[in-house]
């Protein structure tokens, strides 16, 4: 292939990917920068999204109504998002759904989760959802409060309006109940 042939074919590449950011901007999402985004074919996204500058959104992603989504973020293949869900900087969800209102606003990495609806995933969470040889899921229920630097390994539950605290390690099989506040390393369930 000459360099011309080649050129030509990014060209129309990049025409593509134009028309389908253009595509959504004109059902009423809100694309910051369209030259550092990145949405593949097989999206859809709701009316009020924001999209900020360096997102990448693969195929097979549905995000709802007045999400805020990056700046670079990465929402990977079978991705849920629901309404009024934001996905901050440095965040990545994987095989995940996202209830309504919740936020995961800063370097976290959400693989094979299902969060609630108006739940916080704080700084730094890594959601460990491969042992090597399995990926499990984590479950994270309405209103939970993930600590700062939380490390939640599955498979796990986080019960509903439950807490861990800063830096808490969720071991494997060791689920929260719903309202209770974890700590620690392993995290445990902190006592009145």
């Amino acid at each position: 292939m000459n360099k011309f042939r080649a050129i030509d074919e990014l060209m129309k590449l990049d025409e593509a990917r134009f028309r389908r950011l253009y595509g959504f901007m004109a059902k009423g999402v809100q694309i910051e920068d369209p030259f550092t985004t990145h949405i593949a074919d097989n999206v859809k996204i709701g009316k009020g999204t924001v999209i900020h500058p360096l997102s990448y959104i693969e195929e097979d992603v549905v995000i709802g109504k007045n999400c805020s989504i990056g700046p670079f973020a990465r929402i990977r293949k079978h991705s849920r998002l629901k309404d009024n869900v934001t996905v901050g900087n440095f965040v990545e969800v994987n095989r995940s759904t996202i209830g309504k209102g919740s936020k995961a606003k800063h370097l976290t990495y959400l693989g094979d989760t299902v969060i609630g609806e108006d739940a916080n995933i704080g700084a730094g969470t890594i959601v460990a959802n491969y042992d090597g040889k399995v990926k499990s899921k984590t479950i994270i229920k309405n209103k939970a409060f993930i600590g700062s630097g939380s490390i939640l390994v599955a498979p796990v539950t986080i019960g509903k309006n439950a807490m861990t605290g800063a830096g808490a390690v969720v071991t494997r099989n060791h689920n929260v109940p719903d309202g209770k506040v974890v700590i620690g390393v392993p995290a445990r369930i902190l006592k009145k």
